[in-house]
């Protein structure tokens, strides 16, 4: 893609992730915004619901977990108005999102959220704080 707001058009590009299928996720970050490529480069679809992506991972069963490091009130960066920095969960087949894990701070500091994400085999959820320099893991609670 090429600089721009137009689909298949990216303004800081700032993470990638191939789910299942072989599909390209693109965390377009200055245009709140994942983006969704064949590995071609073929745009085929974009989605909002994430927030504003600094980090993706996609798991083998296709759960896509978003680190958005800058959404919240006046952060100065573009911020999406109602919705707060933190990690998101959902499905990277259909883009519901399920689960939210907020950030630790979310109100301190201008981008005190995580920037990577990253799971391990046991389903704990790890953010990297680029800011506070710190590595947070979350560990989220199974239903009954």
């Amino acid at each position: 893609g090429r600089k721009g707001e137009a689909s298949g058009e990216m303004s800081e590009p700032h993470s990638l992730a191939m789910d299942s299928r072989g599909r390209l996720f693109v965390g377009d970050r200055e245009n709140n915004r994942i983006q969704i490529l064949s590995q071609e480069g073929e745009f085929i679809d974009e989605w909002t619901q994430f927030g504003r992506p600094s980090g993706i991972m996609i798991t083998a069963d296709d759960t896509i977990y978003v680190a958005d490091s800058e959404s919240g009130p006046d952060t100065g960066a573009g911020e999406l108005m109602g919705i707060m920095k933190g990690i998101r969960i959902g499905s990277a087949i259909d883009g519901t999102v399920h689960s939210f894990i907020e950030d630790m701070e979310p109100l301190r500091d201008d981008h005190s959220g995580a920037e990577g994400v990253g799971v391990d085999h046991a389903g704990n959820v790890y953010g990297a704080v680029v800011r506070r320099r710190m590595l947070e893991r979350h560990v989220l609670k199974s239903e009954p």
